[in-house]
């Protein structure tokens, strides 16, 4: 292009940018624009014509940064829309393309931080941003694909220098400078802060949550992408109604034996750890890959070790310092029957808390293995106190569940899939020994901690319930009746139908609103689990379980508790309207 004058106003709108020199930019923008909008498109030739599309677009950029400087937010969000509409429109990624030469000169950054300070503050004068907000995120996944491309043909295997991020984030405007460290240099959280501890921390964390969004992106579209394993897994597991088909602590032919145990406790605030599993594959099966699945302890744990081969000789394999994550699939099993895997995991740490990491063993099929590992570090006196609140949470009366009793329900469960995949991921408590740990003494809520921390009180909170109520295995002499009338507010008749019956007991002084756990059986429960009492001591015969019947509290008054008996167990226990019948009211009550 022989006049050069465009080129050269948009040259000088950059300058007067960088220099905060608004107005003056606006001025040099608008005369390119104009010199620009002299020439007709078919007057030049298709390589003149891109370097003036280029022009064009450098100049409609600096012109809306600096627009939004002057707070001259409608004019912006007009050129906004304007560069948008012609750069998208044309579908041959000419614009994407300029936005990159733009980056690579050191030009893109200037406006995409315009847009970043002037998105995150206050509201535009009212104004909808959906336009500006896109124009902003196109920057920033610009920046991050030059980066990655950038990164990978120099041969770096990650390119980040600092933590990684912390997860759950909806956006990554919500990353933030840690206060404290920055005014006192100092931070007693350490590498598990969930603010950044730098400016350039603080950036690499909005860029790497970009990089993580076009990578998402392009496994939804099947396109080859340079993707994470581990978030891939998690995205994957957390996405489905049947968790235990992704995720599983038990592979069919594949047997798990670890030293130490998976749950430790230590006193020292420095510690070291290591646990070593041993996978023996029987029929020989193929590993293929090893990861630290969670984010928020990983500057904890590490892959040191792995070993494979039969009981008598074992080959180490190369795995590479601080690794998270390992990829085999090359060892030679030369028609052996029997494989055996060792897998060496460490830990560290020079602070108290509570760290857990979940250990992924692929082998090519899905439900993964997996293993979850944990370190309680406390110190001497918080140990004593929560082992003492661990033996004030021991139930005494052994509860009745689908492990030591047949149980018929009272009606077909009828749970649906989320239903079911959520009991699976979370599941009931059984045991305070792996909720009272430190991190519940930590009173700081944060975002990486908050879901868990309410977990564990919400299931000490059951757990204690239960020990409560659980104090009522007790034997009563159970009415049968067919109806039965109500007085008071709620007064009324209520009669049997389909084959049930209503059985009534009376309520004795343990069992009553003035003690605790009467009170939880009078507000919160709704069903109990009942066993006949035969005069004759059934023999069990090895390997069966007592049956025992599930019945829906139907009714509690001051004196009385009445129970919907199901129509299976009237049946099965002969029973009938005005008869009397010893049952073992089992303290696991249905709350």
């Amino acid at each position: 292009m022989a006049d050069r004058r465009p080129e050269k106003s948009c040259e000088q709108a950059c300058e007067s940018l960088k220099q905060q020199d608004y107005e003056v930019a606006v001025k040099h923008c608008t005369e390119a624009l104009l010199s620009l909008s002299q020439y007709p498109p078919a007057h030049f030739p298709e390589a003149c014509q891109a370097e003036i599309d280029r022009i064009k677009i450098e100049s409609l950029l600096y012109r809306i940064a600096s627009f939004l400087q002057l707070k001259n937010y409608g004019q912006a969000d007009e050129d906004c829309r304007h560069v948008l509409g012609e750069g998208l429109a044309k579908g041959d990624g000419s614009f994407r393309a300029v936005l990159c030469y733009m980056h690579l000169k050191g030009k893109l950054q200037i406006v995409s931080n315009v847009l970043s300070k002037s998105l995150m503050g206050e509201s535009l004068n009212g104004m909808v941003t959906k336009d500006l907000t896109r124009l902003k995120m196109l920057l920033a996944e610009t920046e991050v694909r030059v980066s990655i491309i950038l990164h990978y043909s120099t041969g770096s295997q990650d390119g980040w220098q600092f933590r990684p991020p912390p997860r759950g984030v909806t956006s990554s405007e919500e990353y933030t400078l840690c206060k404290r460290f920055l005014e006192q240099g100092i931070c007693r959280y350490g590498a598990q802060c969930t603010s950044a501890h730098s400016q350039e921390e603080l950036t690499e964390w909005q860029k790497r949550y970009a990089s993580r969004l076009i990578r998402l992106k392009q496994q939804k579209e099947n396109k080859q992408c340079l993707g994470s394993y581990m978030e891939t897994l998690i995205e994957k597991w957390m996405n489905s109604l049947s968790p235990e088909k992704v995720l599983s602590e038990c592979v069919e032919g594949v047997r798990v034996e670890h030293n130490p145990e998976l749950s430790i406790t230590v006193t020292t605030k420095k510690s070291q750890q290591t646990w070593t599993f041993a996978l023996t594959c029987k029929p020989a099966r193929m590993l293929y890959r090893v990861a630290l699945l969670y984010d928020a302890h990983r500057p904890h744990f590490n892959i040191v070790a792995i070993s494979a081969g039969d009981s008598t000789t074992q080959v180490s394999q190369e795995v590479p310092e601080n690794c998270q994550e390992w990829t085999g699939g090359k060892m030679a099993q030369n028609g052996i029957d029997q494989y055996i895997y060792k897998v060496s995991i460490a830990f560290n740490t020079e602070i108290f808390g509570t760290f857990r990491q979940t250990v992924v063993f692929d082998f090519g099929l899905e439900p993964v293995l997996m293993q979850r590992v944990m370190i309680d570090a406390a110190s001497t006196e918080d140990l004593e106190y929560l082992m003492h609140a661990r033996q004030q949470l021991l139930t005494t009366a052994k509860r009745w569940d689908s492990t030591s009793k047949t149980i018929v329900d009272f009606e077909p469960n009828e749970t649906t899939e989320l239903e079911k995949s959520l009991l699976i991921r979370y599941q009931i408590p059984l045991s305070a020994d792996q909720l009272f740990t430190q991190s519940v003494l930590d009173k700081s809520l944060t975002k990486t901690n908050y879901q868990s921390r309410l977990h564990d009180l919400l299931y000490i909170e059951e757990i204690a319930q239960y020990k409560e109520v659980s104090k009522f295995n007790i034997k009563v002499q159970l009415q049968i009746v067919a109806s039965f009338m109500l007085t008071g507010v709620s007064g009324g008749a209520k009669y049997a139908q389909n084959g049930q019956l209503f059985g009534r007991f009376k309520l004795t002084e343990t069992l009553s609103e003035d003690t605790l756990a009467g009170r939880l059986v009078m507000t919160k429960v709704n069903a109990v689990y009942l066993l006949p009492v035969t005069k004759e001591k059934s023999v069990q015969t090895q390997g069966t379980k007592e049956k025992v019947y599930e019945a829906a509290i139907e009714e509690k008054t001051k004196d009385y508790i009445f129970l919907r008996v199901s129509r299976e167990c009237c049946e099965e226990l002969n029973l009938r309207a005005d008869c009397e019948m010893q049952v073992c009211l089992n303290g696991r009550f249905l709350l």
